[in-house]
């Protein structure tokens, strides 16, 4: 199979068929002390500038850091990076959105660097580029400007070679053509059609080869009928438990020992369906960063 862009329609493949991929070991965080909102940029962040808790936000970091820690620790994790904010870069704590690191086929680590939407948030890119550097990874960008927003809207399958790609909010849809073809890499492209789903990793959480959890209220038509057709099980998680929890922006942690899920606590609908699934539950409290829009997967990177 040929790697291409699915936008719509019928699909040739099936997720069990994929070739097996190794899932990352390493996380990285970065430290929240230029965190702030200074503007609005998605709808969660409306009204939010004179309500964040700073102090509050670095405890609730620093709790994060901690359950990784622990977890590298118990050894499902290999190891835990942290970074120093930027001056002038309120957003970069989220480090899911400024890149797309990846495995090729050949075992080589790459990094699709971000071509973010807010030039606030552009600013973010270098820093997280030098660091992959650092690291020995080869930092791929795309051929002209086109807007990405790295894992924010990229989501791997777990364990296969597959990508799922959010556009319409934040990511463009002629994206993810060109991101196929430069990771070899087929990428299943969903249009989200809710601001209150402004990236994938709000809306969507592969738990397995067959089960996954979506709102469906942040699909279009053709984006939720492709789903379908790839999994046997969709668990829909209510908009509210969605929206107000940013329940489906967990962290799930798939390791050969132990199945791990990092959510929002009063995620109730979500932690019983991932409960039921075999994972064990860490719930922390994000309100402090659900206030710019994002909560535990947001807040971390997974590398290779």
């Amino acid at each position: 199979m040929s790697a291409k862009a699915y936008y719509s329609g019928s699909l040739p493949f099936d997720i069990e068929s994929l070739p097996f991929r190794s899932e990352p070991e390493d996380v990285l965080m970065v430290r929240p002390d230029c965190y702030n909102i200074v503007d609005e940029k998605n709808v969660h962040m409306k009204g939010m500038g004179q309500k964040l808790d700073r102090d509050l936000a670095q405890q609730q970091w620093s709790t994060l850091l901690g359950t990784y820690e622990s977890l590298q620790q118990s050894g499902l994790l290999r190891k835990v990076h942290v970074m120093d904010g930027a001056a002038g870069c309120e957003d970069m704590v989220f480090c899911a959105n400024q890149s797309l690191p990846w495995v090729t086929a050949s075992g080589d680590r790459v990094a699709v660097m971000s071509n973010m939407r807010h030039p606030s948030r552009q600013r973010e890119v270098s820093f997280i580029q030098s660091f992959y550097e650092q690291q020995q990874y080869r930092c791929m960008h795309f051929s002209g400007y086109i807007t990405f927003e790295g894992m924010g809207d990229v989501i791997p399958q777990p364990g296969r070679r597959l990508l799922f790609g959010g556009y319409g909010q934040r990511t463009a849809k002629g994206a993810y053509i060109e991101l196929s073809e430069m990771l070899d890499t087929p990428v299943v492209a969903l249009q989200l059609v809710n601001p209150n789903f402004y990236h994938l990793d709000t809306c969507f959480l592969p738990i397995s080869d067959t089960a996954v959890a979506i709102c469906k209220e942040a699909f279009s038509t053709d984006g939720y009928k492709m789903i379908y057709k790839l999994f046997e099980e969709v668990y829909e998680i209510p908009e509210p438990e969605a929206t107000g929890c940013f329940s489906l922006n967990a962290h799930l942690i798939h390791n050969v020992t132990e199945k791990v899920a990092i959510l929002q606590k009063g995620s109730e609908t979500t932690r019983a369906l991932l409960s039921e699934k075999g994972f064990r539950l860490i719930e922390l409290d994000t309100s402090e960063f659900m206030k710019s829009g994002g909560s535990v997967f947001c807040m971390k990177m997974m590398l290779y």
